[in-house]
């Protein structure tokens, strides 16, 4: 009787882990680690804020490395478990010359935090975990010198 009463409870159980297992959703809402320095007042970190739009996902994204200087929106794709989206950065050299430079994040799902990563040219780095934040920091610090430079 005992073992009736289990089976449809483990049957349930195997059914519901390929469920559970599956596909993470689609992020929403801002997750960041930006922070700044005390003893330099420099920002650092990242900061995201995801998005739907007409059935596709974005990323609206800065990246402070001193300061946070200019937003970017790229279209947020699955890659695997990770979530994976490109933009592109212009650095001026010390000569005035500007080069372009790729980005390509990708973001791992550590719970409702992500690990993130930067691959820019030759260059890799970890960023370390963002997380779900309430109010923008460092993209309202961006947009502000977007609309001061304009």
């Amino acid at each position: 009787m005992r073992l009736r009463a289990a089976w449809p409870v483990a049957t349930l159980a195997l059914i519901a882990v390929p469920l559970s297992a599956g596909v993470s959703p689609w992020p929403s809402g801002i997750f960041g680690n930006v922070r700044m320095s005390r003893e330099t007042g420099d920002l650092g970190g990242l900061e995201l804020r995801f998005y739907e739009e007409s059935g596709r996902h974005f990323v609206e994204y800065v990246l402070c490395e001193g300061w946070c200087n200019e937003t970017i929106v790229a279209e947020l794709q699955r890659d695997g478990d990770s979530f994976v989206f490109e933009g592109s950065v212009e650095y001026t050299d010390s000569a005035g010359g500007i080069t372009e430079v790729g980005q390509h994040f990708r973001l791992t799902p550590r719970g409702r935090k992500f690990r993130a990563a930067l691959v820019e040219g030759d260059y890799s780095a970890e960023l370390g975990v963002i997380r779900p934040i309430r109010q923008p920091f460092g993209l309202a610090v961006a947009r502000s010198e977007e609309s001061a430079s304009n």
